[in-house]
């Protein structure tokens, strides 16, 4: 989800602006993904996680991270009231260093979860205030006051994607850069990529989804070897 704070500066706004669209962008995404659900059968795509907030991210300016944490709350409360959701039973799930937002945003986040909690069709993961090597710490660390011996296999049932038991990512889609950004750092050794370089976040469309996913679909998956 990158690109809101450009969108917004090369329209002449201010960053919040920018963060709005992107949410409206994020709200599309979510019928676009039921949708698809519902019509295709054979290639499902029962997992998506969003990264809405980095680390990094929170070491913006207070007042961009003001108007920032309330659009990340009315999106929070907007997906949990969308039909979309609830017509395919997609499970909304955070993750990332929660205990760093303020307190509107962790009821936000806890109303969604909680009106959710009960689908098992699909499920969305919400990366917020989320960093690839912090969620690789982290795992060492529990690793390491657990006793047990520290070695990949014991690394990899710490991380996020273990504890929610989701599978290790396919695809990571990219708009406006060329980089991951430490994304899931840990479970994406063979992970495909594509990046959408000529469009940032508010500028992602439907038709952009579909070819990602095609692209995808057309490659030789050879899982590192």
């Amino acid at each position: 989800m990158d690109g809101n704070r450009r969108y917004a500066k090369l329209r002449g706004h201010k960053a919040v602006w920018g963060h709005w669209k992107g949410a409206t962008t994020w709200l599309n995404l979510i019928d676009w993904w039921s949708y698809y659900l519902k019509s295709n059968e054979s290639r499902q795509v029962n997992y998506m996680t969003m990264w809405a907030l980095s680390k990094e991210n929170l070491q913006r300016s207070a007042e961009e991270l003001a108007g920032l944490f309330v659009v990340l709350t009315a999106t929070f409360r907007s997906i949990a009231f969308t039909s979309s959701i609830h017509r395919s039973q997609i499970r909304v799930r955070f993750i990332g260093t929660l205990a760093d937002l303020p307190q509107h945003v962790l009821d936000a986040i806890k109303f969604l979860e909680k009106e959710t909690e009960s689908y098992s069709c699909a499920i969305m993961l919400v990366a917020v205030g989320y960093g690839g090597r912090d969620e690789v710490l982290r795992a060492v660390r529990e690793v390491l006051e657990s006793g047990e011996e520290l070695n990949e296999d014991s690394i990899s049932r710490k991380t996020f994607c273990s504890k929610i038991s989701v599978p290790p990512v396919d695809l990571i889609i990219r708009t406006s850069e060329s980089r991951t950004s430490g994304f899931m750092l840990w479970d994406t050794q063979t992970t495909e990529l594509h990046f959408i370089h000529n469009k940032m976040w508010p500028e992602l469309t439907e038709s952009d989804c579909i070819h990602a996913l095609e692209s995808f679909a057309s490659r030789e998956k050879r899982g590192g070897k």
